[in-house]
């Protein structure tokens, strides 16, 4: 039983940042009920289908709606939104990731529906925020990265400006999202009040660099790109390259430990006999020089072997790993951050976990995805609507 058990939700998130703040709350316990278009469905059911052993698999969906249940409205039918209405007072938060102005438009903002349940709790997930020239525009997570200054400091200066490999802004939005959401629980648990709650993508890229951007606003230098590593951390702080072609990173390489790791690459003659890199100070100035040395160094071994030197010297020192060797991992299998499910048509599969754990109450709901409109009548009849009603709402269209 999760922390969250018997806190109930109605989500009407679709693509990264809605929808993978609610699988949050469904790993933690709570019931999920994702509100999707009659006959269409959240468009993420269509990205990236895969055909497995004969299966149609979507792992987008599976990601960012595993252990969910699914209902058909349609919002722009008046029975539809009525019918939103009705859940509304037997739910305890509603998630939404619609532009500013379109729950509105459609008479679902939170000032229509807190008349209905005082305590409920109103969570939207943004492009930019609820203020401000820029509310009612659109954005993905690559707005976010670029908007909020993180491309700005990736990449090198003949690369130009890079994304990260992985959609950083909506994931890390959907957290933030998610600790609004339980943060309010909390406060209703306490008061009985509901509120409302906006968590955007600007805003999450921008508090992911609150030390870089505090340090530009208060030093005035603007910071070079960060390259193989981090354009403040001046030191030994990056990725590098060893004789068998993979990578390593390297990190935290300060007083005694920057001693061993030269002794154990074998630079130490080279260091001290280089008067630019003789001194920490000269290291720091000069990090390019120093990562070239290093790599030279590095070259000299196959990575697993500098690991397994490394580690028994407390270097603080990663593999690159690729995805296909993070799902061979025995670290992410260990602490279930991968975790297997079974697929009725195509077997076992290896999807990513929760890295919450607790305890008392553990985290974990790894169902798979729900087939469109699958528990519609199982919420409704509950709500207390009749099979007449689910008849005539589907004759009309509104479901």
């Amino acid at each position: 039983m999760g922390p969250l058990e018997g806190v109930r939700v109605l989500d009407l998130t679709w693509f990264h940042q809605g929808g993978y703040s609610t699988v949050i709350l469904a790993d933690l316990g709570a019931e999920i009920i994702k509100v999707e278009r009659p006959g269409v469905g959240d468009p993420g059911r269509q990205i990236g289908r895969f055909v497995k052993d004969g299966a149609t698999i979507v792992p987008y969906f599976i990601a960012h709606d595993r252990g969910k249940k699914s209902i058909t409205v349609d919002l722009q039918h008046p029975e539809g939104k009525a019918l939103i209405e009705r859940l509304v007072p037997t739910v305890d938060v509603l998630v939404h990731n619609f532009r500013p102005g379109v729950m509105e438009r459609l008479g679902l903002a939170y000032e229509d529906l807190r008349p209905l349940n005082p305590g409920l709790i109103y969570a939207s997930a943004s492009a930019y925020g609820e203020r401000g020239p820029l509310r009612e525009q659109p954005g993905f997570d690559i707005v976010g990265q670029a908007r909020g200054g993180l491309m700005s400091v990736t990449g090198t200066e003949e690369s130009g400006p890079l994304p990260a490999g992985a959609m950083v802004a909506d994931h890390t939005g959907a957290m933030f999202l998610a600790q609004g959401i339980t943060a309010a629980l909390y406060h209703k648990a306490r008061t009985g009040e509901g509120q409302a709650l906006d968590v955007s993508l600007y805003g999450t890229v921008m508090c992911l660099q609150s030390w870089e951007i505090n340090q530009y606003s208060i030093t005035g230098n603007l910071p070079p790109k960060s390259g193989r590593g981090h354009q403040l951390n001046r030191g030994l702080w990056g990725s590098f390259q060893c004789a068998d072609g993979k990578w390593l990173v390297l990190a935290g390489m300060g007083g005694e430990r920057f001693n061993r790791f030269v002794e154990l690459a074998g630079l130490k003659e080279r260091l001290e006999s280089d008067p630019a890199l003789s001194t920490p100070e000269g290291r720091m100035r000069d990090r390019d020089r120093l990562w070239r040395v290093v790599e030279e160094g590095m070259r000299s071994r196959p990575r697993d072997e500098w690991l397994r030197l490394f580690a028994k010297h407390d270097i603080i020192v990663a593999p690159v790993q690729d995805y296909a060797e993070v799902l061979e991992d025995e670290q992410a299998w260990a602490n279930d951050y991968l975790v297997r499910v079974e697929h009725p048509e195509a077997g076992e599969l290896r999807i990513v976990g929760t890295p919450i754990h607790m305890s008392g109450t553990p985290a974990g709901n790894f169902a798979l995805p729900p087939e469109l409109g699958q528990h519609t009548e199982e919420v409704l009849l509950a709500t207390g609507f009749t099979w007449e009603d689910l008849t005539r709402l589907r004759e009309a269209g509104a479901i």
